[in-house]
């Protein structure tokens, strides 16, 4: 892991419309944390352009590709990136060849399905 050229030491609550997003960061290790699966897709929807996710394959294979170029460059630079909904880990980017997306991340997904809009 690459040795930053300088200290971070961050808490941020950053707002996306209506959701609040809170984001720590010390050294080398970020946290951003969502306070449930809903406000993560929204405000992924809201950064990313809906042509974003086509480009690699489209759907799930595109966001992967995406993830993984991502994760690629902060594995590079040193830092570690920890995605959160509700304190628990979703995805983790930066820490090895491809990041990694926990149980937790399956089931909100797969939960999100079925809750009205």
């Amino acid at each position: 892991m690459a040795t930053l050229p300088f200290e971070i030491s961050a808490q941020l609550v950053l707002t996306v419309l209506e959701d609040k997003v809170l984001v720590v960061a010390e050294e080398n290790y970020v946290i951003v944390n969502f306070t449930d699966h809903a406000a993560l897709e929204r405000v992924m929807r809201n950064l990313m352009p809906p042509s974003a996710g086509k480009s690699g394959g489209g759907g799930i294979a595109g966001s992967l590709d995406k993830a993984k170029e991502v994760n690629q460059k902060l594995l590079e630079a040193g830092l570690v990136v920890d995605v959160r909904v509700n304190n628990k880990t979703y995805v983790e980017l930066g820490t090895g060849a491809s990041p990694r997306i926990t149980a937790n991340a399956v089931f909100g997904k797969v939960g999100s399905w079925f809750k009205k809009s």
